[in-house]
């Protein structure tokens, strides 16, 4: 795990009607809705459950929405 850098699960609803579901790599201080509102990045790049990367381009993300883990009560 890198200092500068979080892990952050998500899933991505593209405009073909397609859902990824994986991780996005940020930046430790930032919010996730910072990193996609970036006007110099066209790109983000999702890692899947099975480890294969998406490159997608930002103007065909319909939806993001950010996988809180259930915590079970015991």
């Amino acid at each position: 795990m890198s200092l500068t850098r979080k892990n952050v699960h998500v899933e991505v609803k593209l405009v073909d009607g397609s859902i990824l579901k994986g991780t996005l790599v940020i930046e430790r201080s930032t919010r996730l809705s910072d990193t996609l509102n970036k006007f110099n990045k066209d790109f983000i790049v999702l890692s899947d459950y099975e480890k294969t990367h998406h490159i997608i381009n930002k103007k065909h993300i319909i939806k993001v929405l950010e996988e809180v883990e259930s915590i079970e009560l015991e």
